[in-house]
């Protein structure tokens, strides 16, 4: 199906630089945070191609780790792979890790991505992929890795989900650590076909089962790439970039999902709302009709590769981040909701909490209250007495 990738998303894969890459990763220890997922494992691939000294996948994920390593020693036996468990929550285990193989590059890839999933359960979208980041970049700066790259996404703009939110907070944060020493690049993109929990395979087994094909909305719009795709560029930002960037990987137009829908159907020669039936399902919480990949209130400027910008004007917290990540902990142990959406919105000024997550806060609240005593029982039970 990705050979078809111009019929479904309307236009040709983007092209590399490889002999820059390669100048890159040759000969370089990489490690890989996220190793077993789809961008990961992917990326796992493609690094092994430009022949590294090593990569080190690290993931909590057991089983899908144990398969992308039996992989790569069976299809790149001539470049060391070193299967690596933990958690980037787990700051001890990262120091391990890192001192033992002493990377060059890290692509940190882990990270918790469902949006409808991460509304619902918004504290472990904050201890993951804000402090889990940090804890990497940590351990990066400690062990003198050379480069650091966040696999960022079109939701940190103008962010309208939990899982947005922390993707922005990240590239704040890494922005605020960049001193002249390791080098932070954060990679933004939109969806990917075929990865997991995209629309793609979720739309290819209900096409296999006879329909219907679901869609949120008529109008819902996203930009797409493969995943070869995605992490080949990527590699080629990572190639690009300097410390405290921002790239963007340009993926054309928007497709809606809709199109991609009537595509795939027809791909697998049936006949949209005759053979397979398309249903419109709601939009779910978090989600937007359109992503972006730029906002009003940022510019980008092109690159030597055409797929590639980056970013100019960057806006940095105007206070300290330190003081705000030290907060934000104390916030997330009280399970505080309120508290936590108006420190985001501190630090990510054009984040618009989901009328779903508002919700969740007024029920929260409102459970509270009827569950605290009256101010006059003590006072009734005296009386009586």
């Amino acid at each position: 199906m990705y050979s078809k990738l111009k019929s479904l998303v309307g236009r040709e894969p983007a092209r590399l630089d490889e002999t820059l890459i390669r100048s890159t990763i040759e000969g370089q220890v990489v490690l890989i945070t996220g190793a077993a997922g789809s961008i990961g494992a992917e990326l796992c691939r493609q690094i092994a191609r430009f022949r590294p000294a090593a990569i080190v996948g690290f993931d909590v994920a057991e089983s899908p780790l144990f398969e992308i390593d039996g992989e790569m020693r069976h299809a790149h036996s001539d470049v060391p792979f070193f299967a690596e468990i933990g958690n980037v929550q787990n700051p001890a285990r990262l120091g391990e890790v890192f001192r033992r193989h002493r990377p060059s590059l890290v692509y940190h890839a882990a990270a918790y991505k469902h949006v409808p999933l991460m509304e619902e359960n918004p504290f472990e979208a904050i201890e993951n992929n804000i402090f889990g980041t940090h804890n990497v970049a940590r351990a990066a700066i400690e062990c003198g890795v050379a480069s650091f790259i966040l696999i960022s996404s079109d939701k940190a703009v103008r962010p309208t989900s939990i899982m947005g939110a922390t993707k922005r907070v990240s590239e704040l944060l890494l922005q605020s650590l960049q001193n002249g020493g390791t080098q932070f690049i954060a990679v933004r993109f939109g969806n990917v076909l075929d990865s997991n929990g995209s629309v793609f395979p979720i739309f290819k087994k209900q096409i296999a089962a006879g329909g219907p094909v679901t869609v949120t909305h008529p109008d819902m719009r996203r930009y797409f790439m493969t995943i070869p795709e995605a992490c080949q560029l990527v590699l080629q930002a990572s190639a690009i970039g300097v410390g405290g960037q921002i790239c963007v990987l340009d993926m054309g137009r928007p497709v809606k999902i809709v199109d991609l829908a009537r595509n795939m159907i027809e791909l697998a020669g049936l006949r949209p709302n005759v053979d397979i039936k398309i249903e419109f399902t709601g939009m779910r919480p978090g989600e937007k009709l359109y992503e972006e990949l730029t906002s009003i209130l940022d510019d980008t400027v092109p690159t030597d590769h055409e797929n590639v910008r980056i970013f100019v004007g960057n806006r940095k917290p105007q206070f300290d981040i330190y003081a705000w990540l030290q907060s934000l902990q104390e916030i997330s142990a009280a399970r505080d909701s309120a508290r936590l959406v108006a420190a985001l919105k501190q630090m990510v000024i054009d984040y618009s909490p989901s009328a779903f997550l508002l919700a969740q806060i007024a029920e929260e609240q409102r459970s509270a209250t009827s569950q605290t005593p009256p101010q006059t029982a003590g006072l009734d039970h005296t009386l009586q007495a």
